[in-house]
């Protein structure tokens, strides 16, 4: 069997058996000299241990806040990310501190994706005090005003003293 096919089964197998398909998945292949190889589902239970999640990258603890580039259908968008502490919060809008002292004050609308403690919520949920991680989408430039309004944000709960 070709090195490629075996991989691209293996590693589907893999995502199959990570998504929860089917209870597990089986692969098995012989030499039989036939280029098909055999993938079985199994119904029943898996035994081996379940598969750890994966660790989220180590810089992403330590940001406090920034601005990506990001390639989308269209072309590209701006995005803004930053980690804090809320100040100041109202139904469409909610201002974040960082830990080195830099402040933004975001707009919430409709498409806004708010969730507190892993629950999806309402920005009415966020209180002053809580700290939050927060992607929003970037328009305009510094010189005319820009407007940065939330795609998602996660709130973790009050501030631990």
């Amino acid at each position: 069997m070709v090195k490629r096919t075996k991989t691209a089964l293996v590693t589907g197998a893999a995502v199959l058996a990570l998504a929860g398909i089917g209870g597990g998945v089986a692969y098995a292949a012989t030499d039989t000299g036939t280029s098909t190889p055999t993938l079985a589902a199994s119904t029943s239970p898996s035994t081996s241990p379940a598969t750890p999640k994966p660790k989220a990258h180590p810089l992403r603890s330590r940001v406090e806040h920034g601005q990506l580039t990001v390639r989308v259908k269209t072309g590209t968008k701006v995005v803004d990310v930053q980690r804090g502490q809320v100040t100041a919060v109202t139904p469409t809008s909610v201002t974040v501190r960082s830990q080195d002292g830099f402040s933004a004050t975001y707009a919430v609308n409709s498409t806004s994706k708010i969730h507190k403690n892993k629950q999806t919520a309402a920005i009415s949920g966020v209180v002053v005090g809580d700290r939050v991680r927060l992607a929003a989408t970037h328009a305009g430039s510094t010189d005319t005003g820009s407007t940065d309004t939330v795609l998602r944000l996660a709130d973790a709960g009050p501030a631990k003293h």
